[in-house]
């Protein structure tokens, strides 16, 4: 039985509790958040444990396994402190704000005997694995073009301002790209495949009054294979709408829309081919359907002894991408 603990109990925690509590070889030990009445509520609620000081908890408890679930500038000093002390780590996205964090969280994973899981859960949607598989058996030809459009909604005063991480450089590391968007371009370079070059471009054109980071960005990317890769998202929009993705190949077409993945046939129909959501899972469907997933898949490979999971290295790939765009606009 793993022991469990996590730091931050945000909205996000609320999925990552559910997915310890249905895992049979998990216990819930122990939560954190600086906020005492909240820690207070979910200990309560999971029978477990409260702490303010997630230090504390990492030193005093015997855990396993803990999870991060906090605003952005606190995960890479969380990283380094947990795995010195070999306790496994899955940390939301982004794992770090910046390569330049990245190594330190780098340095003591080397010297750690733990393991450290990002979670890009979106990847084992059904509808990705499908695509993955498109793309790796080759059964349509060459994938040759790859694009993904994210319009979201995150009114200013609702959700920047009641939380002051939330739009600055120094505590979010980005805006739109780092937090929201971040997911979709994930899966366009794990599906593209290695990128040869990149160039966008990112602004604030409706917060800011609100906001330093930006809350629109697009991006065009050519791969080492050949394929080209478009991406545009935003959270200026008037509501969240589902994600949209397009798959070209040399001879057709995958369409991802509503959840949904369609494939082109000979007629220019398109056909259905998978989806990712159950009719009771559509209320927070732009987080993704595969976070139970993604944790089980990490506990497995800490039980077995594998690398089955979304490491460090995949983690930073995207980190990777928007370094670059930062880095060219300095």
């Amino acid at each position: 039985m793993l022991k469990v603990g996590l730091i931050g109990c945000g909205n996000i925690s609320v999925i990552h509790l559910e997915a310890i509590n249905k895992n049979a070889d998990a216990l819930l030990v122990s939560v954190c958040d600086i906020k005492n009445d909240v820690v207070s509520k979910v200990a309560n609620e999971m029978n477990c444990k409260a702490y303010t000081d997630y230090a504390e908890m990492l030193e005093h408890e015997d855990l396993d396994v803990v999870h991060i679930c906090t605003p952005h500038y606190l995960h890479k000093e969380m990283i380094v402190k947990a795995l010195s002390l070999n306790i496994h780590v899955v940390t939301e996205k982004p794992v770090v704000m910046n390569i330049e964090e990245s190594k330190a969280v780098q340095a003591a994973l080397s010297q750690s005997t733990a393991k450290l899981a990002v979670t890009f859960q979106n990847r084992l949607n059904p509808t990705s694995l499908v695509m993955r598989r498109y793309v790796d058996e080759g059964t349509l030809g060459d994938l040759i073009g790859i694009k993904g459009f994210v319009t979201w909604c995150r009114e200013p005063i609702q959700y920047y301002a009641e939380s002051d991480w939330r739009g600055q450089y120094a505590t979010e590391g980005g805006g739109f790209l780092i937090n929201q968007g971040i997911h979709t371009l994930d899966l366009i370079q794990w599906l593209g495949g290695e990128i040869r070059t990149l160039n966008g471009s990112y602004s604030t054109k409706a917060f800011q009054q609100y906001i330093e980071v930006e809350d629109t960005a697009e991006i065009y990317i050519e791969f080492k294979n050949g394929a080209k890769g478009l991406f545009y998202g935003t959270n200026a929009y008037s509501t969240n709408t589902p994600v949209e993705m397009e798959l070209m190949f040399q001879n057709g077409l995958l369409k991802y829309m509503n959840g949904k993945l369609y494939i082109e046939d000979e007629n220019k129909d398109f056909v259905f081919l998978e989806e990712d959501f159950a009719p009771d899972q559509r209320g927070m469907s732009y987080w993704g359907a595969s976070h139970q997933k993604t944790i089980n898949a990490f506990y497995k490979a800490i039980i077995d002894n594998t690398s089955d999971y979304i490491n460090l290295d995949e983690g930073l790939k995207t980190i990777a991408i928007l370094d670059q765009l930062r880095n060219k606009d300095k």
